[in-house]
């Protein structure tokens, strides 16, 4: 309306949006998919769009009926006359889409349902604009020909003033385009300077696989020595719940528990074990507190490590099931060192973790091989077990009966039966003085004659006829051992994980591996990264192949529709400096780089051109017409003007309340809207100077050719 000063005609535009919409439900409906935040937040992102094709035959309606047209003659040619131009704008950005239903893999999983929402949106907007919005021009615009506002004295006033505004708009764009046509070496070198500076600033981008969601869930596993005893972790426990009771009155509920986990824990991969407390909190809402979680979470690390007894801490934030969608479990970061030798990879894995500690951004760095379990090693001596007639069987299961106890009988009652064990009291196996003691039971001596001689029995001292001390056939010694051997691809592995603050993962990776390129590494191991980083660069390969796989299909598109490899060449210089807003964009909020945005910039692909194609299919027209090249480049602008900002603008309106969203999950799409609001605004007001004048250049000598052949006829 404020373009279009028009109730009537800013109506028919708004239309567009929600039968478009309606035929995006229908789809929903048809196929059998819900409505999810997927398929929500695709519907917002079209919603900006799907009003671009009707604008630009409203626009071009308008136009007509000014010059004097009938009311369904503006509206039959008007609308062929653009149709063209909004089919190809369309595909561009369809056939970016398209490509996403075919990727594997999470990208896939994540994306393919909003890519086919917003090609069924787009496709549906296409239809009502050449369809629905002329009939309705035809029929509402009658008797708004002539002096539009003069009719109605409120809006007089504002539709002089408009009108002025927009006039003096179109001419000094129209001059800036004369400025550009008389220095085109200026123009050309002084955007591509712009294009090469913001490519310096990539460096200060960070990287990482996917924004983590403020959720309020923080999540902690808390390591006391091994072998601790579940009455003290349970101690430990009760002051972590103190600690949350009192620095966190944010908190909804918490809860803190030691011994094994069961459940969505267990799933997860989440450590157990006497010695080990997996606690948590759940915060109030987002809006209802001054902290974020990753905050508290801080504060609390360093709270906890705090408490005597406490090895060491993992703290996790976020929705606890991304880890398992994404099939990367685990901490935000982890390295992997796989090899054979305990020693060396144990070494080099305190080595890692040593450096990482010293990364900025890195926090809860550990090692995934934890410490070794103290246990009590008992080493047969099978000759003299022999000798007294016993095999290792024998022995096995009478310390297993000792020790941890075997079933002697059952106990019936009412018709249930349940096992009895029977074992050694604990006062009797507590010592390694105990177990030397234990006792078993040996044939007597007349029943072992084929077994020994009687030099062995001679050796044998402190021996009854009816019982061997365990002592005089082994030795009993105390030893460590890992307590868990990890494998991948059926090698060793042990990980050297951390999470991050306050810093992408990528550059806390690159960090990392400018400081492992100093180290040299044992031979026979080796070292790749795992977790989300493997995620992220086969997310990132992925997005790449679409990226080039679109800027292909949108010069395919163009070239059919253009009817010429030039044009739609000259329209494609458009996409690089979509690059140069996305990179301030980034630079300026902070925001990293991850799979969410990079989707932002291969949507961007399909957009950024919609304005040129209009400007450039325009002034094609007008060359045709017999115009110059000058007046041709000038005065399409001048016309086109108000359709590219009213398109530009209203895609960027849809997007804002992405963007500046503060609510629960906002993490997610938020980096989205800032990526497309920053190329897109950008692009759009570098492509209004740079392509024109681009295309005069390229046509340069068609156009002195035309002038010579009209010379040689005068």
């Amino acid at each position: 309306w404020f373009f279009l000063r028009r109730f009537a005609a800013s109506m028919i535009v708004a239309l567009t949006i929600p039968f478009s919409l309606l035929i995006s439900f229908i789809y929903l409906f048809l196929s059998g998919k819900t409505i999810n935040t997927i398929s929500l937040s695709s519907i917002a992102i079209a919603t900006g769009m799907v009003v671009d094709n009707a604008i630009v035959v409203v626009d071009n309606i308008s136009r007509r009926i000014e010059r004097g047209n009938r009311l369904q003659e503006a509206a039959v040619f008007g609308t062929s006359e653009m149709f063209l131009s909004i089919a190809a704008s369309t595909l561009t950005t369809v056939v970016v889409f398209l490509p996403m239903l075919f990727i594997p893999g999470v990208v896939g999983i994540m994306f393919g349902e909003l890519a086919i929402i917003v090609i069924v949106t787009l496709l549906a907007s296409l239809f009502t604009a050449a369809t629905f919005s002329p009939m309705l021009c035809s029929k509402w615009l009658k008797g708004n020909n002539g002096n539009k506002a003069g009719k109605i004295k409120l809006f007089s006033r504002l539709y002089e003033v408009s009108e002025r505004w927009f006039k003096s708009w179109e001419d000094f764009y129209s001059r800036c385009l004369g400025w550009c046509l008389k220095h085109k070496k200026t123009v050309i070198y002084g955007f591509l300077a712009a294009f090469i500076f913001s490519m310096f600033l990539v460096r200060f981008v960070g990287n990482e696989f996917i924004p983590e969601e403020d959720t309020g869930d923080l999540r902690m596993s808390v390591y006391l020595p091994i072998g601790t005893r579940m009455e003290e972790s349970d101690k430990v426990a009760q002051r972590i719940e103190e600690i949350f009771k009192s620095e966190v009155p944010e908190s909804r509920y918490y809860y803190a528990r030691s011994g094994q986990v069961t459940g969505i824990g267990r799933l997860m991969g989440q450590a157990s074990g006497s010695h080990i407390i997996s606690a948590g909190v759940k915060l109030v809402p987002k809006q209802q507190r001054k902290r974020s979680v990753d905050e508290v979470a801080y504060m609390l690390r360093s709270k906890i490590r705090d408490i005597p007894g406490v090895l060491k801490t993992d703290v996790g934030t976020g929705n606890p099931l991304n880890r398992l969608i994404t099939g990367a479990g685990g901490k935000t970061i982890q390295l992997e060192i796989i090899g054979h030798s305990f020693e060396e990879t144990n070494a080099l894995a305190e080595k890692i973790k040593d450096i990482l500690e010293k990364i900025p951004g890195a926090v809860d760095v550990s090692i995934s091989r934890e410490a070794n379990r103290p246990e009590l090693k008992i080493e047969v001596d099978r000759q003299k077990a022999a000798a007294l007639g016993l095999d290792m069987q024998t022995i096995a299961d009478s310390l297993n009966t000792f020790i941890q106890g075997s079933s002697a009988t059952k106990y019936r009652e009412k018709g249930k039966t349940y096992d009895i064990y029977v074992r050694l009291e604990e006062g009797s196996r507590s010592t390694l003085e105990d177990i030397e003691n234990l006792s078993i039971i040996a044939p007597l001596p007349e029943e072992r004659t084929s077994f020994a001689t009687l030099e062995n029995l001679a050796s044998l001292k402190g021996v009854s006829r009816k019982a061997v001390k365990l002592s005089n056939i082994a030795r009993i010694y105390e030893t460590t051992v890992p307590e868990t051997i990890e494998r991948k691809n059926r090698e060793r592995v042990v990980r050297v994980e951390c999470n991050t603050y306050k810093r992408s993962s990528g550059k806390i990776i690159e960090d990392l591996k400018k400081e492992i390129s100093k180290i040299a590494l044992p031979q026979d191991i080796v070292i790749n990264f795992g977790g989300t980083a493997e995620e992220q660069k086969k997310a990132f390969q992925d997005l790449t192949l679409l990226l080039l796989l679109g800027i292909c299909l949108v010069y395919m598109v163009m070239a059919a529709q253009f009817e010429s490899f030039l044009d739609p060449f000259i329209v494609m210089f458009a996409i690089p400096f979509t690059f140069i807003g996305v990179i301030l964009g980034f630079v300026a909020t902070g925001t990293t780089l991850s799979i969410i945005t990079f989707l932002g910039v291969v949507m961007l692909m399909g957009i950024v051109v919609n304005n040129a194609i209009v400007l450039i299919s325009y002034i094609g027209i007008l060359r045709r017409r017999g115009m110059s090249m000058f007046e041709a480049v000038t005065a399409g602008g001048k016309d086109r003007l108000r359709p590219v900002l009213m398109t530009t603008i209203t895609t960027l309106a849809a997007l804002l309340p992405l963007a500046i969203s503060r609510g629960e999950g906002s993490e997610i799409w938020q980096p989205l809207g800032i990526t497309m609001i920053g190329g897109l605004s950008l692009s759009t007001l570098i492509t209004m100077l740079f392509v024109p004048t681009l295309y005069a250049i390229f046509h340069r000598k068609a156009d002195n050719a035309a002038a010579a052949a009209g010379g040689a006829k005068q």
